[in-house]
C-alpha cells in the first residue's frame, strides 16, 4: 500500500478478517472501517466473536487472515505488528489493577517501565489522567479502598495516560453492580465527546444507543448487519438482529 494512501486511511481497517481456534470459526470474513473520532459499538450473545474481534484489533491477538490496519500499522505483519505499542489503549472487563499499588502507583507504573519518564513527569500525567477520570481525591487509595467503578476509572486513566489515539473497552461494566455502571459510561461519554476513536464491546444497549456513531451486531462471528443507532435499533434489517434486540430491549 503507498505512503499517499495510507495517508488517507481510517484509523481502522479490516478487510477480510478471519480467526479460528482449532475446527472452530470465530471470525469469518470480517469487514470494518472505523473513522477518526468514531465510536462503533459491538453487540451480540456472548461467544459471537466480539472480543475476539477487539483483541485483534489492539495487537492482543493474530487473524489468521485478511488484512488489519490500525493507525496505519499492519498489524497482520508481524515484523510490523509491534508498531503498535502506544498507539491503542485497552480496557477490560476485570480491572487488572495491582493491589499493593495506590491508583497513583497503577497509573505510573507503565510511564516508567514503558516510555521511560522521570517519576515526576509520569506523576504529573498520571494525575491528569485521574483528574480525567473524576478520581483526583482516590489518588492514595490502594483498590481495595475503591468501589468497582473507581478501580475501572484508574484503568481507563492508566489506559489513557499513555496518550493513545485509539481506545478498546471489552466489555467494561459487565463486572460492576447495576449502580456503578453510570460512573464508568459517562467517562466514556466523555471520550467520545472529546474526539478519542473508540470500538466498544457492550451489553449496555443504552450506551451504544446514546453514544454510538454506529453499532455492529455480531452472530457466530459474522458482522450480520451495522448502522447507526437509530437504523439498528427502530429499523434493523436482518433478522437475526430483530431477534436479538427483541430480547435483549424487552428485559
Amino acid at each position: 500500500m503507498s505512503t499517499a494512501s495510507l495517508t488517507d486511511m481510517p484509523d481502522i481497517r479490516l478487510i477480510n478478517v478471519a480467526k479460528s481456534f482449532g475446527s472452530l470459526e470465530v471470525l469469518k470474513d470480517i469487514n470494518l472501517d472505523v473513522h477518526h473520532g468514531e465510536v462503533v459499538c459491538l453487540i451480540g450473545v456472548s461467544g459471537s466473536g466480539k472480543s475476539t474481534l477487539l483483541r485483534i484489533m489492539s495487537g492482543l491477538d493474530l487473524a489468521d487472515s485478511g488484512e488489519v490496519w490500525v493507525n496505519s500499522v499492519p498489524l497482520h505483519d508481524k515484523k510490523q505488528a509491534k508498531l503498535i505499542r502506544g498507539h491503542v489503549g485497552m480496557v477490560f472487563q476485570q480491572f487488572n489493577l495491582f493491589p499493593h499499588m495506590t491508583a497513583l502507583g497503577n497509573v505510573t507504573l507503565a510511564l516508567i517501565k514503558v516510555r521511560k519518564m522521570s517519576k515526576a513527569d509520569a506523576t504529573a500525567k498520571a494525575l491528569d489522567a485521574l483528574a480525567r477520570v473524576g478520581l483526583s481525591d482516590r489518588t492514595a487509595n490502594y483498590p481495595s479502598q475503591l468501589s468497582g467503578g473507581q478501580q475501572q476509572r484508574v484503568a481507563i486513566a492508566r489506559a489513557l495516560a499513555m496518550e493513545p489515539r485509539i481506545m478498546f473497552f471489552d466489555e467494561a461494566t459487565s463486572a460492576l453492580d447495576p449502580e456503578l455502571v453510570g460512573e464508568v459510561t459517562q467517562v466514556m461519554r466523555d471520550l467520545a465527546l472529546e474526539g478519542m476513536t473508540m470500538v466498544v464491546v457492550t451489553h449496555e444497549m443504552k450506551f451504544a444507543r446514546d453514544t454510538a456513531d454506529r453499532v455492529a451486531f455480531m452472530d457466530e462471528g459474522v458482522m450480520v448487519e451495522i448502522g447507526t443507532p437509530e437504523d439498528m435499533f427502530t429499523h434493523p434489517r436482518e433478522a437475526r438482529t430483530k431477534q436479538f434486540l427483541a430480547r435483549v430491549l424487552s428485559q
